[in-house]
């Protein structure tokens, strides 16, 4: 994606066609708000990613937005904003690729398939927020707390997956605790190397990744290769309601501060530093 169609998508969303369909989806400004938040952190993670968390300052991230860093803090107040929204989003992920295994009428092979296949394919996809989510020392003390709480309740979810499978004869697994670190390790591992303009597909690197975690503990492993119709991403289904909403980040609260006093006029407030 060059910087100037990222630029048309995050500030103006001009020139191109879908746009008109895009702003008729939204019921609101705040709405729109969202879908142009998401996108400037879908494209962040991708820069992020590319260069490591450390070494990337904001006004790289904007540079390669092609916006102004001004424009960047109408969305993100700081990098650490950037990284805690990406594992929120990932998160709830998680949870909905969880909600959709859940309400699947099969095995525990079958819903643990379904959910990893959800899961990879929303995370790494066009519209995904793959890229930066495995860094999770780089994340503030406080936001890590909630990050690994939930990620926990995503592992207890797959957990009982795979007991449930061991229940109904589909899995097999000494220590299902165990199988989970191994398979999410495998998955969370795709962001150091996975190329959306590589020789494969997501949908196509989804099913090869998943087809051999399962068969290392399917009983049936004829299974395990079986194609299933993987649900939309939610954020593109654009319904909207948000996956991580907006944040009342740093920038947010200064602006409303700074509302509240009298400033003169002219005077421009001076952002944070990265």
């Amino acid at each position: 994606m060059t910087r100037k169609l990222v630029a048309r998508r995050v500030t103006h969303l001009k020139g191109n066609v879908s746009v008109m369909k895009w702003r008729n989806a939204f019921r609101t400004s705040e709405e729109l708000h969202r879908f142009k938040r998401y996108a400037v952190l879908r494209e962040a993670t991708r820069i992020i990613s590319r260069r490591g968390f450390h070494n990337t300052s904001l006004d790289e991230i904007a540079e390669g937005l092609g916006i102004s860093k001004g424009t960047l803090y109408n969305y993100v107040s700081d990098k650490q904003e950037i990284l805690f929204d990406c594992h929120m989003i990932a998160l709830d992920l998680g949870d909905h690729a969880c909600k959709v295994a859940n309400d699947l009428d099969g095995s525990g092979l079958d819903k643990l398939r379904i959910l990893l296949l959800c899961y990879i394919q929303w995370m790494y996809g066009e519209a995904g927020i793959g890229g930066i989510t495995s860094d999770i020392n780089a994340l503030r003390p406080d936001d890590r707390i909630t990050v690994v709480s939930r990620r926990d309740k995503i592992d207890r979810a797959l957990v009982d997956l795979i007991e449930l499978g061991i229940r109904d004869g589909s899995l097999v697994a000494e220590d299902p605790h165990l199988a989970v670190f191994v398979i999410m390790g495998a998955v969370n591992s795709i962001s150091s190397w996975f190329d959306r303009g590589g020789r494969l597909k997501i949908e196509d690197i989804a099913d090869v990744i998943v087809g051999m975690l399962t068969r290392s503990i399917a009983v049936d492993t004829s299974i395990a290769k079986m194609r299933v119709e993987i649900p939309a991403h939610p954020e593109a289904t654009l319904a909207f309601t948000p996956l991580a909403p907006a944040r009342a980040g740093r920038a947010a609260a200064t602006k409303k501060a700074g509302s509240a006093k009298a400033k003169p006029t002219g005077v421009s407030r001076k952002k944070a530093g990265n």
